[in-house]
């Protein structure tokens, strides 16, 4: 049982990080005029989503400790009876809101990620390798062992799109929650609508 529920977090967890590539490309197509590689926005997308998941954990427990810890029982029970949803309306909106605002902000910070050239990180490291390589093939076999013009090599990787500034980014992060929220609620209702089709074979 252990092992399905950790599949299912994790199948949980790479489709948010898909839909949240998918929000955050589109987002800075619009704030930076760039088109991202959807690989080079898989960092920040892993980061967005774990900051919303703490995010969340603690709304829930701030809204949990509001109801004396029967927040689940109650939440359920606002389904069949709409009178406790005008009674704890101010003690579900508010951690919300203030989430919300939290996360908007925070958001745009791992978003920052996007500035570093990985290409230029794993050239680095390419080059660093084949130093080394060489290094040891003189004093081992003393023969040199030659990679082409790794210098030149580096010298022509491209720097990529301009550095995300702190103003873009907050554009940029409060686009992705709304794109963000579109495709989840459109998802849902798909969901909804093929469940009701199955329910009435």
């Amino acid at each position: 049982m252990w092992l399905i529920t950790i599949l299912v977090v994790i199948l949980v967890a790479l489709l948010l990080i898909v839909i949240v590539d998918t929000s955050m490309k589109l987002a800075l197509m619009i704030t930076t005029l760039y088109n991202y590689e959807s690989k080079k926005l898989f960092i920040p997308a892993t980061l967005t989503v774990a900051l919303w998941v703490l995010l969340l954990l603690g709304c829930f427990n701030t809204i949990n400790k509001a109801m004396d810890n029967n927040s689940l029982d109650i939440l359920f029970s606002m389904i069949f009876d709409h009178a406790l949803l005008e009674q704890y309306k101010y003690v579900i909106i508010k951690p919300l809101i203030s989430t919300f605002i939290i996360g908007t902000f925070l958001q745009s910070f791992t978003y920052y990620t996007v500035n570093i050239n990985y290409q230029r990180v794993t050239g680095s490291v390419r080059f660093s390798l084949k130093k080394f390589i060489s290094f040891l093939s003189k004093k081992i076999f003393k023969k040199d062992i030659t990679f082409g013009n790794s210098k030149k090599a580096l010298t022509e990787i491209h720097l990529g799109p301009k550095k995300l500034t702190f103003i873009r980014a907050i554009i940029t992060s409060m686009i992705t929650i709304v794109v963000t929220l579109f495709i989840c609620i459109l998802l849902f209702m798909i969901g909804q609508s093929l469940s009701k089709d199955v329910l009435k074979m």
